[in-house]
């Protein structure tokens, strides 16, 4: 365990109602080929966030600041087969994210609020500095675990990659992110999470795509949407 990762790519985002979300996924499907983890199908996506003492994250994306970052732990399938520890840093639409594939032991040891678990890996990677400094300065914690049911497609120019999220979920009470027994409660009934990423330029049949279903670009972030009770919650 230890490996790294790192994107940097633009990233732009519509939410599609239902009425016309397999309609697109007809068009995704016809002009682009699928990751290989969803050739039969969505694939789950589980997704652990933290925040500071002072919800600063929450905070800064509310009140629409330019650059700013979430920190989260991923998983996918609902396993323990790649946990992801990710630093994901935005500057309006331009993100930047760094990925330290961490041990289950450890995802278990951070889903409890225990940063430390970070400290073997620092020899051998910078992620793990960075999201150290983060959370141990920040006093971060686990707020909100978010899950989905992901279909993504690729295209090699450009580094393309396109996601629909559907059946987005989120629990603001159980931050074990392998737990089978997580009582969600679903944000975003009506409508599908659309994301089209790419390093360069956007290709023009994808826009000619988009356009055509007269779709309308909006920003929407799937962590505050799953804090309705932090959101609520009268202070």
């Amino acid at each position: 365990m230890g490996g790294e990762l790192y994107s940097r790519r633009k990233e732009i985002k519509y939410i599609v109602p239902l009425a016309k979300a397999l309609a697109v996924r007809e068009q995704l499907d016809r002009l682009l080929q699928r990751d290989e983890h969803c050739a039969d199908g969505p694939y789950l996506v589980r997704s652990l966030y933290f925040d500071s003492v002072n919800q600063i994250d929450f905070a800064e994306k509310l009140a629409g600041v330019s650059e700013r970052k979430k920190v989260r732990l991923r998983i996918y399938g609902g396993d323990a087969s790649l946990c992801k520890l990710e630093i994901k840093q935005k500057t309006d639409d331009r993100q930047q994210k760094l990925s330290l594939i961490v041990s289950a032991s450890d995802a278990a040891e951070l889903s409890r609020g225990n940063v430390k678990a970070l400290r073997k890996y620092f020899e051998n990677s910078r992620t793990s500095l960075a999201a150290y400094g983060i959370m141990a300065q920040g006093l971060y914690r686990p707020v909100v675990q978010i899950a989905y049911d992901r279909l993504a497609y690729k295209y090699p120019m450009y580094d393309t990659r396109v996601t629909l999220d559907m059946n987005v979920r989120s629990s603001e009470s159980n931050m074990d992110i392998f737990s089978q027994d997580v009582q969600y409660t679903p944000i975003l009934r009506e409508n599908v999470v659309l994301e089209v990423k790419y390093s360069g330029k956007p290709m023009g049949f994808l826009s000619a795509l988009l356009s055509q279903f007269h779709l309308t670009q909006g920003a929407y972030s799937k962590y505050c949407a799953g804090r309705p009770v932090y959101y609520d919650f009268d202070y």
